[in-house]
């Protein structure tokens, strides 16, 4: 009896562990395919930089720093967003033998 009531918690937390997992890599891969947008404008960016004291940069340097900016935050975006899928990949693995075990155990009983 004991046994049984054992096995089957372990079945529900490794359940609820794998469907966390399965919810965020979901998320993940959405972020991976859709990152979010990149909200800071060329024109805030422009007057940020013209009110640094050494501004003697032109609209085409100003707009070339900027356009790498944004290229780098999307970077810095997939893969934030690649590191967190692997995480998640792990809350969907590592439970799985255990949850599998305990399924066998109640088959046997």
């Amino acid at each position: 009896m004991v046994r049984t009531i054992y096995y089957y918690a372990v079945m529900f937390v490794t359940l609820v562990m794998m469907i966390g997992g399965g919810v965020a890599m979901a998320m993940n891969v959405s972020d991976l395919v859709v990152p979010s947008p990149y909200y800071y404008s060329f024109q805030d960016f422009k007057m940020n930089q013209e009110s640094m004291p050494d501004s003697d940069k032109t609209e085409e340097e100003i707009r070339e720093i900027y356009l790498e900016q944004k290229e780098e935050q999307m970077e810095m975006q997939r893969t934030q967003a690649m590191n967190q899928l692997l995480k998640n990949i792990a809350w969907v693995l590592i439970p799985l033998p255990f949850f599998i075990l305990s399924r066998r155990q109640l088959k046997r009983e």
